[in-house]
This record gives C-alpha cells, structure tokens and sequence, in this order.
C-alpha cells in the first residue's frame, strides 16, 4: 500500500486535502475521520491497488517511450479515463464516475501537480471514497 503512494509521491494527507475541497454538507470531522479509514481500506484491496499500478507502470512506460506526454494530457489518450473510471466505479459505483468529473475537471490540491495518467488515477481512487462518504 504505502509503496504505490511512495512511487507516485503522494501522502495519505494530500489525499484528503484535495478530497475535501470539493466537499460539501458534510460534518468536516467525521468525514475527514471516514475518509481517512477509506482510503485505507482501499488501499489496502487488491483491485484497487491493481489499477493504480497499472496506472503508474503505464505513466513510467510513456514517460520514456512518448516524452511528449509529460504535462500534457493528448486528447487521444483516453486509457487513463478508464482506469480512473475503473478506480471510481469499482469503489464507489456509478455515482462516483460523476464525482470523477468534478475531481479531474477542477484538480484540486495534488490533482493540480500530478501528470496525466496519475491525475485520474489518483481522481478515481478520491472520487470513489468520496462517494462512499455520501452514501
């Protein structure tokens, strides 16, 4: 669990600021405190950490094979939509893609720093929990 967040230089805590500065209505304590048991139940779900890998090894792979695609999100790439859909269905159902819109479309917090590929890897594994604290 904690390797593939090493490998994509994030922290448990970037997480949950960039989860929550979309969040809306809720008990800020008590949601940050579900959140933080989230994340850490699906981080710790084979699936999950399946797709995220499969994320990152993808954005290794590019990065040394189409350098061009370091800070630019090509309008053809669309394998790292499906996999944050991936993330986001599996966590959190239907409701969680449209969570993923709003995720990737206003990249809050990390979102903002994060390479294509890794932006909506990381938005689907957000807009998942996320979703899971609504329900």
């Amino acid at each position: 669990m904690k390797n593939i967040l090493k490998k994509l230089n994030i922290t448990k805590k970037n997480l949950e600021i960039s989860a929550f500065k979309l969040s809306h209505g809720l008990n800020e304590k008590e949601a940050r405190k579900k959140f933080r048991l989230l994340i850490e139940k699906y981080l710790n779900d084979i699936n999950v950490l399946s797709l995220l890998w499969a994320g990152y090894l993808l954005h290794e792979k590019l990065k040394k094979e189409m350098p061009e695609i370091n800070r630019k999100d090509p309008v053809n790439l669309v394998a790292d939509e499906i996999l944050g859909m991936s993330i986001a269905n599996y966590i959190g159902g239907t409701n969680a893609i449209f969570n993923l819109i709003r995720y990737d479309t206003k990249k809050p917090g990390i979102l903002s720093k994060l390479d294509p590929i890794l932006d909506d890897i990381v938005a689907g594994l957000i807009a998942g929990v996320m979703t899971k604290l609504y329900e």
